[in-house]
């Protein structure tokens, strides 16, 4: 007997872990309401979401519907489903947008899409999502209240399109496909606006239209090379004391031995 109400009183024990379990299959609104964000501050998120989903249907249109989509957003938040997140602080701002929390929201979906975003030298999807996300903030909220960290998180997700941007000029330069680096390092430079990162895209523009016109065939090596020269010269004039100055006067003067150009008097491209 004593063994049986062991396990009555065990029941019962766990019955009393789960408050909220009998609210929760209540017919009565309020009842699934309460249940719903009870396990909310009990950090029970899991249990929380399908009653939080249900709600939102329920309390369509109402600024309660608002309120449970802010605490369903933050619950796939904390189990760090960041792709449900961001679907529910948009869907906030946009079909709430006179709602307390329609502010937050927006940027929260902009954040949650900064926090998807993957390294450089991935897809970039969720990166240009941020951005354009985090640009909308900022003009329907200049002085709002999370404007400073929107520009923050913007200068960052700007900064790796543009490492984005000069990585993937360097796999074609890397491979030898010298054609596609000097139009894709031609891009960055047009764009890009980190210091370090232009001065070695200009280099590498002119190093890869040299190395192609050397590997071109006899009729479209002079063409080629008067390119490449464009580039040096361009080069030449923006970054005279450039680190990479010497090796890219020697790979110049070079491809001029190799397709036996004649050089030019002083004050031509070889840089004298």
């Amino acid at each position: 007997m004593g063994r049986w109400m062991g396990w009555g009183s065990l029941l019962l024990l766990l019955a009393g872990c789960d408050p909220y379990r009998k609210l929760a299959k209540s017919r009565h609104l309020a009842d699934r309401d309460s249940a719903a964000f009870g396990y909310f501050r009990r950090k029970q998120y899991e249990s929380a979401t399908p009653l939080f989903e249900e709600l939102v249907g329920l309390y369509r249109g109402s600024a309660r519907a608002a309120e449970v989509l802010y605490h369903l957003a933050w619950a796939r938040f904390y189990v760090r489903d960041y792709y449900a997140a961001e679907r529910y602080f948009g869907q906030l701002a946009e079909e709430y947008p006179l709602s307390p929390r329609a502010e937050e929201a927006l940027f929260l979906q902009a954040k949650m899409n900064y926090l998807l975003s993957a390294d450089y030298d991935f897809d970039q999807k969720e990166t240009r999502k941020a951005i354009d996300r985090l640009q909308v903030y900022l003009t329907l909220y200049p002085e709002g209240r999370y404007s400073a960290e929107a520009e923050r998180l913007l200068r960052e997700m700007e900064r790796k399109l543009e490492l984005k941007a000069f990585h993937t000029a360097e796999v074609f330069y890397r491979i030898g496909r010298y054609r596609a680096a000097v139009v894709l390092y031609g891009d960055y430079l047009r764009q890009g606006s980190l210091p370090e990162l232009r001065e070695e895209a200009a280099y590498k523009r002119a190093a890869a239209a040299l190395q192609m016109a050397e590997q071109s065939v006899q009729e479209k090596q002079l063409p080629r090379f008067a390119e490449a020269e464009a580039h040096y010269q361009t080069f030449l004039q923006e970054y005279p004391k450039s680190r990479f100055l010497p090796i890219l006067k020697s790979q110049y003067e070079h491809t001029q031995r190799v397709l036996r150009i004649p050089s030019r008097e002083a004050g031509g491209a070889t840089g004298n």
